[in-house]
């Protein structure tokens, strides 16, 4: 995040009970949410009150209010929830004008006719997801394109609303690690001075072997979960057949993003195109668009609980990165560094309890990385050995945390979608993200086993263009 600078050790806040103190915050949210999950509270407006708690304590704990109040300001204005905000927003609007154009109901006749049984639904659903992410580098754009279709339409196929969560959020994952053009791929290139194709290269065994896992592992949930008793009673028509066409919109996103857009840009465009094909399809009109309860409205206020959330998260993360938390963690970690296999040890631990920290693989990929660089760089390590798990952890045990901002995205649209209620938690859906289950253990399993472990030398680094590097 923006506040994840380096600092000095009298630049960091005080609080009371020093570093204890400055990590009560989180500590306080993440045991708030525990409780009110075992007490049936699962909702993200359940957990706001948890966010809430985490700033209360951050007030008391912190000696200087007008550090504290600094720090609370620099978390919201974070430029990366003001993006975030903007992507959810326009996610909203987007599901629910795929709802609108009964682009499902087209797609189960469609369905109906290839006699595809229900039970590999959430498979598909995974496969999809890969391809969009891998294509685009961005699992935000696969699950935005992927979820508004895939979830009531695999729903009203008897499918498990969980289970096609999972599996989306699994394909979007695998994109997210190992496209070239991914942001977690880059940062974790670029910090560990190695050049993005070689890593690309190294990192597909690790990749396809997760994904391997993952395909058994939706294939035997899929069949185990979905019902078949209900797909066999869906009564399916071609009244919405026509509505096929409206599938060109998230083909849209994906073109748009292949050809440089941004995400922004690609939603704006796609939803042009999409209100255009609604009016002209006789599915909306001007009323329920604009109305207080309308088209627009409602997918906006559908996403409102999320961005709530987040803004506690990234406010809570903000409170401990200032006092100084974050940076102790890294000092000790340094200091257990005393072999090849140690120093891989504590990269490995500091990457995933910072992606649990913060909530973010990708934050915590661009923290660790420079750490991890110098940690390593006196055993010589392969950089790109480096660059895989710091990705492979970061994506692996990041998309874990129910309050990830992309799995946080991906629940606020079910419930867009109309499938499940505003209750409706990503708790709910990670125990089945098979694909970042198995990055974690494939990663810590060559970690801990020292499986793929060999020492850069400068012919290596030499072929693969890293002069300067050489020369050192």
């Amino acid at each position: 995040m923006d506040s994840n600078q380096s600092k000095t050790q009298g630049q960091f806040a005080e609080t009371y009970g020093g570093i204890i103190g400055g990590v009560l915050p989180l500590i306080v949210m993440i045991l708030a949410m525990i409780v009110l999950a075992a007490f049936g509270m699962r909702s993200t407006k359940n957990f706001w009150s948890a966010g809430l708690l985490a700033v209360l304590v951050g007030f008391l704990v912190n000696k200087n209010k007008g550090r504290f109040q600094s720090a609370v300001i620099n978390g919201i204005r974070n430029n990366i929830f003001a993006f975030m905000i903007a992507c959810f927003i326009f996610a909203g609007v987007l599901s629910k004008i795929l709802a609108a154009s009964h682009l499902v109901n087209g797609l189960l006749w469609l369905l109906s006719k290839l006699h595809m049984s229900p039970g590999l639904m959430p498979l598909l659903c995974f496969f999809i997801a890969v391809i969009l992410s891998t294509a685009t580098g961005s699992a935000a754009s696969s699950m935005n394109a992927t979820a508004p279709i895939m979830i009531p339409l695999s729903v009203a196929m008897g499918c498990n609303v969980s289970v096609v969560c999972g599996a989306i959020l699994s394909g979007a994952c695998f994109g997210d690690n190992l496209a070239p053009i991914s942001d977690t791929t880059i940062a974790s290139s670029l910090t560990q001075e190695a050049n993005v194709i070689y890593v690309v290269k190294s990192r597909l065994k690790y990749s396809l072997i997760a994904g391997a896992l993952s395909v058994v592992g939706f294939t035997i949930v899929g069949m185990s979960t979905t019902n078949a008793a209900a797909a066999k009673a869906l009564a399916v028509d071609a009244t919405y057949a026509s509505s096929l066409v409206f599938l060109v919109i998230p083909v849209l996103i994906i073109v748009l993003m292949l050809n440089k857009a941004n995400l922004l840009t690609a939603f704006i465009i796609s939803e042009v195109v999409g209100i255009i094909m609604l009016l002209a399809f006789g599915y909306t009109d001007f009323k329920t668009l604009f109305a207080a309860n309308g088209l627009i409205a409602s997918g906006i206020e559908g996403m409102l609980s999320s961005i709530i959330f987040i803004l506690f998260i990234f406010v809570a993360v903000n409170l401990i990165t200032e006092a100084g938390v974050l940076e102790a963690l890294l000092n000790g970690l340094k200091k257990y560094a005393k072999s090849e296999k140690s120093a891989e040890i504590a990269s490995g631990a500091m990457v995933s309890i910072i992606s649990i920290a913060i909530s973010s693989g990708t934050t915590a990929i661009t923290c660790c990385g420079p750490i991890i660089r110098s940690l390593l760089r006196p055993f010589h390590i392969d950089r790109n050995r480096a660059a895989n798990f710091l990705d492979g952890l970061g994506c692996g045990v990041g998309y874990l945390v129910p309050t990830n901002p992309g799995c946080l995205n991906l629940a606020a649209i079910a419930i867009a979608s109309g499938v499940v209620g505003q209750g409706y938690n990503p708790i709910e859906f990670v125990v089945y993200n098979f694909h970042s289950m198995a990055l974690a253990l494939v990663f810590w399993f060559a970690i801990l086993s020292g499986w793929g472990r060999k020492k850069e030398t400068p012919e290596m680094l030499a072929a693969q263009g890293i002069v300067e590097a050489a020369a050192q």
